[in-house]
């Protein structure tokens, strides 16, 4: 590892990482790096599966490749780990990458409960490196539209209500090929509420700020195949800012157009989140009055290119991004408590059951 000093200006200009998974993520982390152009650059691709490796090098042209991904924290080119390995492995790897003194970035979700979370949060405090989470949804143009419109009250006034749907899969809740063990628990993979769930929580959290308070309950419709998983997750967050969010994430629902996504209600006005832009009424309700339609501003760069400067900024101490592992821990805990919430039929607190996090 280079000194301190020549580290962090070499990282100020390129951040040389390591991909360790040549799955969906982490073909779209290399493509990411290279949308963004500038900051990061892949030094090495790392896959147990040598053949498949073999092809994904190949595409990418990248020439310096690993079977075991050890050998890429041994590499004393390699400044930093992009972890896009299964959900069971984030931890032993982010917990062996540290003591190697490589920064990381890990998948979402950053692990599969909170203590887990929190060895990994101390390892990289420990270690002296910076321990991020590539979770795409606060960096997207949905996201950061709501926000500034939450934060300056514009269009709602002081908010004091709002719901949150969402839905991906459908009735046998699975996935083809090598991302099989994303739907099975047995080989690290989870359901819905985890799995997709965590996205909804993350963007959630971005929008309208911290939860205080957890209430979820668990629903299998008769026509779903997956019995061992949950096939919608739906409840009520109380956030601590006083208001509550309803919040459905389901796998056996199929959302048909804008029946997905926010509504955001305020004591001046309320609005309605599609894909492309934002519905707002703001006129006297007792009336027809017709609604505007505010389309998203374009972002120039994709979600994933946004997290990888982000990435970078945070390890050269140029920004604090909103994806930080302490960040997503809070993710973590939210759909933690949502699971322990739906078996015990009650409301869970997050600092009475996981402290200060």
């Amino acid at each position: 590892m280079i000194g301190l000093s020549a580290e962090r200006s070499n990282i100020m200009t390129q951040l040389r990482i390591a991909v360790i998974g040549m799955g969906w993520a982490g073909t779209r982390q290399v493509e990411a790096v290279r949308e963004l152009g500038r900051k990061v650059v892949v030094d090495c691709i790392v896959d147990n599966d040598a053949d498949f490796l073999k092809m994904k090098a190949e595409e990418f042209g990248i020439s310096k490749t690993y079977t075991d991904f050890r050998d890429a924290l041994s590499d004393p080119d390699v400044h930093a780990v992009s972890i896009c390995a299964p959900h069971k492995l984030h931890c032993p790897m982010t917990l062996e990458a540290a003591a190697a003194k490589k920064h990381i970035t890990c998948q979402k979700p950053m692990a599969l409960n909170v203590e887990d979370a929190t060895r990994m949060i101390e390892a990289a405090e420990a270690n002296g490196v910076k321990l991020y989470v590539t979770e795409d949804q606060p960096y997207g143009s949905t996201s950061m539209f709501l926000r500034e419109i939450v934060q300056s009250g514009e269009y709602t006034g002081e908010l004091t209500f709002a719901s949150v749907v969402n839905g991906f899969r459908g009735t046998n809740f699975g996935y083809p090929g090598r991302r099989a063990w994303l739907a099975l628990p047995e080989q690290g993979g989870t359901g819905t509420w985890t799995l997709h769930g965590i996205h909804s929580v993350a963007q959630l959290r971005y929008i309208l700020g911290e939860v205080e308070t957890v209430y979820m309950q668990e629903h299998h419709a008769s026509s779903y195949v997956r019995k061992d998983l949950e096939g919608t997750m739906s409840g009520l967050l109380t956030m601590e800012n006083g208001i509550h969010v309803s919040i459905v994430q389901s796998s056996e629902s199929k959302l048909y157009h804008n029946l997905g996504g926010y509504v955001i209600h305020g004591d001046r006005g309320s609005i309605r989140a599609s894909r492309s832009g934002c519905e707002v009424f703001t006129g006297d309700s007792s009336t027809d009055s017709p609604s505007q339609f505010l389309p998203y501003p374009e972002q120039g760069l994709s979600p994933h290119a946004r997290i990888a400067e982000a990435f970078a900024d945070y390890i050269a101490g140029v920004s604090v991004g909103p994806t930080t592992g302490r960040s997503e821990r809070r993710s973590l805990a939210i759909i933690q408590a949502g699971y322990e919430s739906a078996q015990s039929g009650k409301p869970i607190n997050l600092r009475e059951r996981f402290g200060e996090i």
